[in-house]
């Protein structure tokens, strides 16, 4: 059985990706047995933590003792980005001089706490018994000043006599920005990451993705290159800043790395989980961190991971950025005040809130609009509506893409301009789509799987009509496999086998891009009885049929259930497709991809079940 998902591939899909699948890759029992005997750590661990070790490419024993035992010593010399020698310089001639300071950030996560980390850092600086003037941290209005650098406040700043900009998540692009800066006696330095054609006009500009870049780590986000500007400075003078300063900062940092789907490996892979003690320290948190934490209902008796820093942090502060008072979501990463954090907080879970109100609408919207073109095999999507806000757009073409696994551009409209945001596959770099589409666009920016655009209202049909033949010469062919890390035969285990799985892979935290959380698959399931829907039918929870016997005096791990998010519309389209009723699962056998890991839902009555099983794919077994 195989379901068509307008792509041309072999074997069977999953129902809820719409992707093949395959393994990441095949480890070598030699080399399990080699990884063994040099792991570092002082316990046994089973062969499945080693295979998805080795899977991961973690197999000789410096790269063991890295992994498990990270430490901040281990990271890269700052020095080896280029020109940041130039902006430590500059940085303390400023502070020597007592120059005014401004800092410009960027209204998303890593512009915003990499705004705070800056502000924090130049008002703790001391040079020779002199500081800097700092100026109060900004961020663009999404609304008002659009993308990039706010001409009005470089204006601004040099009315109020500031003599260095620093930017940060920002500025590589800002050509005429930068000039006028410069005209108005005013030096500029410019830590970003985002891929710039033509070096903008300031005294440095040090961002690890440029062209001539050999720094170790291209994986750096805008909030990271902060970080390492901050640790230049305590490099060049150690007493420049207090000795506890940069362990002080890493909870921004993490947030910003995590938030920014940044790779979390080797050295950001340090600072993710350095930060994340900083987070799990009930004496060290910031109290804004703290509000947000409380407000999102998070039960602080578990331990914050990666997962609450991208669902529950980062979309409330983001919502900031997009819907509401961007201001507020810097305020509430600097305030010191607990009361004053709270509040800050409850304002960004309502915005939070009017967001996800605006996510539903639009996505529903924009189903309905994309189905006729992608029945009739368009290799991707462009939508346009003048209801939509420009500030969820992104959200809702990340979503389409989830769903169809093709390009998305969606445009909001106002008057004669509009705005787009792109989303992208892994395959299809939609940045070098919009370049060859550029004839169409007034400005557009940004990688390979996210992009952002303006245009004329006018020009919206051809440029839907460019992009898509730019796709179809495209060298690419359908969806993505979907990976999975190793076979978990589920029928052969006993439920505290997975229970010491879990604990063995907190080891392999924090999870993130470059380092996922691990998928396993079993095959040839029969369902307990159809799936029940939570939450409306947007959420589905699966049971499967376990073995009769219990295994070894344990309970068979077949007798939890399994959970998934956000699939209950792919499981009815699949029967609608099918022509399926109920009775016609249980007659099935089914292969799964899923996940497992700690469970932070504590019952009001019964027993706590320490772990979580999250179903991330289905689909009818190959032998059926």
């Amino acid at each position: 059985m195989q379901f068509e998902m307008g792509f041309d591939f072999p074997g069977p899909v999953g129902v809820f990706t719409g992707r093949p699948w395959q393994p990441h890759a095949t480890i070598d029992p030699d080399l399990v047995d080699r990884m063994r005997r040099e792991v570092p750590l002082h316990f046994q661990v089973s062969d499945h933590l080693l295979q998805i070790l080795g899977v991961r490419g973690v197999t000789e024993p410096k790269e063991l003792e890295r992994f498990f035992y990270p430490a901040i010593d281990q990271l890269h010399d700052p020095f080896l980005l280029r020109e940041m020698d130039a902006a430590v310089e500059r940085m303390f001639l400023a502070a020597r001089r007592g120059e005014k300071v401004a800092v410009h950030g960027d209204f998303d996560v890593d512009g915003l706490t990499g705004c705070a980390l800056l502000v924090e850092t130049l008002a703790a600086l001391e040079v020779g018994g002199s500081s800097p003037q700092v100026m109060p941290g900004f961020i663009p209005d999404r609304a008002t000043d659009g993308y990039g650098v706010a001409e009005r406040m470089i204006r601004q700043w040099a009315s109020e006599g500031v003599q260095l900009l620093i930017t940060v998540d920002t500025g590589a692009a800002a050509i005429a920005e930068l000039e006028l800066a410069g005209e108005l006696s005013m030096d500029v330095i410019v830590l970003d990451h985002h891929i710039f054609e033509q070096r903008p006009p300031a005294v440095a500009v040090v961002n690890p993705r440029r062209t001539d870049a050999d720094y170790p780590n291209t994986e750096l986000c805008g909030v990271a290159v902060a970080f390492k500007f901050a640790q230049a400075l305590k490099t060049g003078d150690p007493q420049c800043l207090p000795d506890d300063f940069l362990a002080g900062v890493l909870d921004l940092v993490s947030l910003g790395l995590v938030a920014d789907q940044m790779s979390l490996v080797g050295e950001n892979r340090i600072l993710v989980k350095k930060g994340l003690e900083r987070f799990n320290d009930r004496g060290l948190i910031r109290p804004g961190l703290a509000a947000l934490l409380d407000i999102s209902g998070l039960d602080r008796g578990f331990p914050v991971t990666t997962g609450e820093f991208a669902y529950q942090l980062a979309p409330r502060l983001n919502a900031c950025g997009r819907i509401g008072r961007v201001m507020s979501a810097l305020e509430l990463l600097l305030t010191r005040d607990p009361e004053r954090a709270r509040v800050l907080a409850d304002e960004a879970n309502r915005t939070n809130s009017r967001r996800k109100e605006q996510d539903l609408l639009l996505k529903d919207e924009a189903i309905a609009m994309a189905v006729p073109f992608v029945e009739r095999g368009d290799p991707g999507l462009v939508l346009s509506s003048n209801s939509w806000h420009k500030g969820i757009i992104g959200i809702g073409s990340a979503r389409l893409v989830e769903q169809y696994q093709i390009p998305v551009v969606l445009i909001a409209v106002e008057g004669e301009e509009a705005r787009g945001s792109a989303r992208s596959v892994p395959n299809v770099d939609v940045k070098e789509v919009l370049d060859k589409c550029s004839p169409f666009l007034m400005r557009h920016g940004g990688h390979a799987q996210a992009a952002g655009m303006t245009l004329r209202a006018k020009d919206i049909p051809a440029f839907r009509e460019a992009f898509l033949d730019v796709l179809r010469h495209e060298d690419h062919s359908g969806p993505i496999p979907e990976g999975y890390d190793l076979d978990l035969c589920l029928d052969r285990l006993g439920s505290k086998d997975v229970a010491r799985l879990v604990r063995e892979l907190d080891h392999l935290e924090p999870f993130g891009s470059g380092n996922r959380k691990p998928v396993f698959r079993c095959c040839g399931l029969q369902l307990q009885r159809p799936p029940s829907v939570l939450s409306g039918g947007a959420h589905l929870r699966f049971a499967f049929r376990g073995p009769s016997q219990p295994l070894d005096e344990d309970t068979p791990a077949l007798g939890r259930e399994f959970i998934s998010f956000g699939t209950g519309d792919a499981w009815r389209r699949m029967m609608e497709k099918e022509g399926w009723q109920s009775r016609d699962l249980l007659d099935q056998r089914w292969d799964i991809l899923f996940q497992i890991g700690r469970s932070t839902f504590r019952p009001r009555s019964g027993q706590y079940d320490p772990v979580q099983q999250l179903l991330v794919d289905i689909r009818p077994a190959a032998s059926t």
